[in-house]
Order: structure tokens, then C-alpha cells, then sequence
């Protein structure tokens, strides 16, 4: 690693010289989430296609069966969790299982950083999800989730190419953590933007992981509002990277644009506990 170079600068060049990038979603999350907006889905090839990876059925059945969604009775089979949580949520949660795998690494102190990374972008997918249906908004419940579980790629795609580039590199690996840390923050919006862009993926999506720490905040776009609450919710809740326990989400803009009472900021900030055990 070159002592004189900013460190962002030689991730970003070794990303280039290697062709480092981040694949699409899984076939399955991506066949997933085009049923669940079909008007109509066939819920035995959906069961099947859960079934069939049994790492994911596992995976969406321990989330089924979290605190978070905790029922009466134990969820044993995929058919049993869509019946009590619904088609949409069960994609969710597959969906969100599909994710999960992106995020190790080979060196510990980054997998670890990576672990972090993990809890926070599934608990503002759940929390934004929560958001947008405790506001009456379901009809935007699954793009504040997705939202909020890619918001912070950009730091995803960094620790991706560090870990990489610490393989044959000592003085990569030996990068201080506050270090990585400060990268992944000043330059996560912008390398999550331009992956995004590459995948194709709607406009929706690009906007909120470009803009979800810009000083300027549009009141119409409720998806942005939602995962930029949620990211606070989470930061307050010390889920993640960043953590702000002094932070009061009653004075957020966000909070105030979306009408969010205290009542329902208390209830948030209570469900958060019981989110983590979703994305253990």
C-alpha cells in the first residue's frame, strides 16, 4: 500500500485494476420480489423456491420466529410463516436472508466491522418497513425496507475491497479501524450511488443511498424520509457503525416532515430491541 496516497484513493484504484464490484441480488430474491408485486403468485412455487435453498428457509424461518415477530406458536415450515406474516413479509425476510451472505470478510477486524455493517441495514430495513406502516403508508412499506437495507452499500462495496486488497497487502491489513471507519462515512453515499447505477435499479433507490446524509431534504419523498429516520432511530439504538445515544428523534426534520408523534417515536425506539434479534 502506498504510504502517500489517501487511503480512499487506493481502494477506489484497486477496486478498478481487480474489476471489484458487487454482484445483483440473488436469482431467488430477485423472483421473490417480483411475485410479491404480482396481482396474483403461486404460493406452492414459492414455498418450493425457499425449500429449496435450505440455508434461506432456515434463515427466514429463525427471523419468522424472532422476538420481533414472535407469535403464540412456533413457525415450523414456509407455508406456516406466510400464513401468520403474510406473502409480502416472508419475502421480505427472504429477501433480506439473500443479503445477510454479502456481508463477511476474510480478515477478522473487517468482518467484524462487516457484522456491525450487517445489523444496521437489516434493522433499518425492518424499522423503515415499521415506519411506513405505522404512518399508513403501506403502499411504500417495501420500498422504505429496501431502502433501507441498501442505504449504506457504499460502505459495504469499501470494506468489500479492503478486505481484498489486506489479502497480499500488511499494510492494508494493519489499517486502523478509526480509520476505515471515517472512509466508509465520507465516501459510502457517492460509491453506493454509482453500484446502484449499475445495476439498474430504480430511481428510488439511487436517491436515498445518494442523499441520505444531504443537509437538503425533500418533504415529498416519503421512502427518503422514512430510511433517513430509521438511520437515526438505529444510530440512537447504537445498531451499527455510528452511535448517538444523545440524539433526540422528536427534533429530527425527519421526524417533524412525517408527522411522527412521540408516542409513536417511543414505540420505535421499543420495536429496535426487539429488530436485532431479527438480524442476529
Amino acid at each position: 500500500m502506498n504510504r502517500e496516497a489517501p487511503l480512499l484513493v487506493q481502494l477506489k484504484q484497486f477496486a478498478i485494476q481487480h474489476e471489484i464490484t458487487l454482484p445483483v441480488f440473488s436469482d431467488v430474491a430477485r423472483q421473490l420480489q417480483d411475485a410479491s408485486r404480482s396481482d396474483t403468485y403461486d404460493l406452492a412455487a414459492i414455498e418450493q423456491s425457499i425449500d429449496s435453498d435450505p440455508a434461506l428457509a432456515a434463515e427466514v424461518l429463525r427471523a419468522a420466529n424472532s422476538a420481533f415477530f414472535g407469535g403464540l406458536a412456533e413457525i415450523t415450515s414456509i407455508r406456516a410463516a406466510i400464513m401468520r406474516l403474510g406473502f409480502k413479509q416472508v419475502t421480505n425476510l427472504a429477501f433480506m436472508a439473500t443479503e445477510k451472505n454479502r456481508y463477511s470478510a476474510k480478515q477478522p477486524r473487517i468482518n467484524g466491522v462487516m457484522k456491525e455493517l450487517w445489523q444496521h441495514a437489516s434493522a433499518c430495513a425492518l424499522a423503515g418497513e415499521w415506519i411506513a406502516k405505522r404512518l399508513r403508508y403501506p403502499q411504500i412499506a417495501e420500498e422504505a425496507f429496501i431502502g433501507g437495507l441498501l442505504h449504506d452499500i457504499g460502505k459495504l462495496f469499501l470494506l468489500r475491497v479492503l478486505d481484498q486488497m489486506s489479502a497480499n497487502n500488511p499494510l492494508a491489513a494493519a489499517c486502523p479501524i478509526p480509520l476505515v471507519r471515517e472512509i466508509l462515512r465520507q465516501a459510502h453515499a457517492d460509491q453506493g450511488h454509482q453500484l446502484l447505477q449499475s445495476w439498474n435499479l430504480p430511481s428510488v433507490y439511487l436517491t436515498i443511498v445518494r442523499d441520505h446524509h444531504s443537509e437538503v431534504i425533500d418533504p415529498q419523498n416519503l421512502p427518503m424520509l422514512i430510511v433517513r429516520l430509521a438511520n437515526h432511530a438505529c444510530h440512537r439504538a447504537g445498531i451499527g457503525i455510528e452511535k448517538d445515544e444523545s440524539l433526540v428523534l422528536a427534533a429530527t426534520a425527519e421526524a417533524t416532515l412525517l408527522g411522527m408523534s412521540e408516542v409513536a417515536l417511543a414505540e420505535l425506539e421499543i420495536i429496535l430491541e426487539d429488530v436485532q434479534s431479527v438480524a442476529a
